[in-house]
């Protein structure tokens, strides 16, 4: 499964090998930083040289440091985050769209009800409640509100699914529902899954960096949002200080991407096995 859904398909490899390249920083950041980070010992605004890729920010911290430990943050609550919200969105979207009648329906109006509402601005009202969010708050926070459209997505496959002939091969079997739900069903929406999860992920980070430039989050970690925050708020644009805001942009866009890619490559394969395009 792993050869044919991964390695036969140049998407998912390009954009496996870019989280690859961004997990080795984030393990290894500590040593591949030339500087702390959080010290101040440089001339502020200092243009990108040798000694300093990225320049220096208006405090005097090199921020190609700040560049390579942001990673930790961003991944680390992304993923998670995004793990958080699949495993929700699997369970609510198989026993909405297996089980017949009042569950599956008291389920999806909730989930309509719930879509109706702004989910990043009901995360900034929690997020103003807890005092000292720290990075476990923060993945718990994102990962329980962001898991509606994929339930959504999940259900509609698994209508789709349960007409199927190996279901009814199963129920005559004398196999129970949460076993027909998550051992037959389940792998075989496996592409959508997966698509959805990645999908998921890159929300969580887009999630994550929009809280921290809000400056919602603790303030005692480096983030990509949290240097976009700074550099905003020390008017970076108008001292054109472009080594400021460039580069993590550009690494939350590249990261984002990279799961995109992912996402894309699955429904590619699962819309090529079952002879038909799939929307997520």
């Amino acid at each position: 499964m792993f050869r044919k859904y991964i390695l036969s398909n140049t998407k998912a490899k390009t954009g496996i090998g870019i989280i690859l390249f961004f997990l080795i920083i984030a393990i290894f950041a500590p040593r591949i930083a030339p500087y702390n980070p959080k010290s101040i010992e440089f001339i502020p605004w200092e243009k990108p040289s040798l000694a300093h890729p990225l320049g220096v920010n208006s405090y005097g911290q090199d921020l190609f440091s700040q560049v390579i430990h942001g990673t930790r943050v961003t991944m680390l609550v992304g993923i998670f985050a995004g793990l958080l919200t699949s495993l929700i969105g699997i369970a609510v979207g198989l026993i909405s769209g297996y089980m017949a009648g009042i569950v599956g329906e008291v389920l999806m109006r909730i989930v309509d009800v719930l879509l109706v509402i702004p989910t990043l601005a009901v995360m900034i009202v929690i997020a103003s409640f807890v005092q000292d969010l720290r990075i476990l708050g923060s993945i718990i926070i994102i990962g329980s509100l962001s898991w509606l459209w994929m339930a959504r997505s999940i259900r509609s496959q698994t209508l789709s699914e349960s007409k199927r002939d190996y279901v009814d091969a199963a129920r005559a079997l004398g196999m129970g529902s949460p076993e027909i739900m998550f051992r037959e069903i389940l792998p075989n929406i496996f592409p959508v899954v997966t698509a959805n999860m990645v999908m998921v992920i890159t929300s969580s980070m887009l999630t994550e960096v929009s809280m921290s430039f809000l400056g919602i989050g603790d303030p005692t970690l480096i983030s990509w949002g949290k240097m976009l925050a700074i550099a905003f708020d020390n008017s970076a644009i108008i001292y054109k200080a472009w080594w400021w805001m460039i580069p993590p942009g550009l690494c939350i866009a590249t990261l984002g991407y990279s799961f995109i890619l992912i996402g894309n490559s699955f429904l590619d394969i699962y819309a090529r096995d079952r002879g038909g395009a799939v929307k997520l």
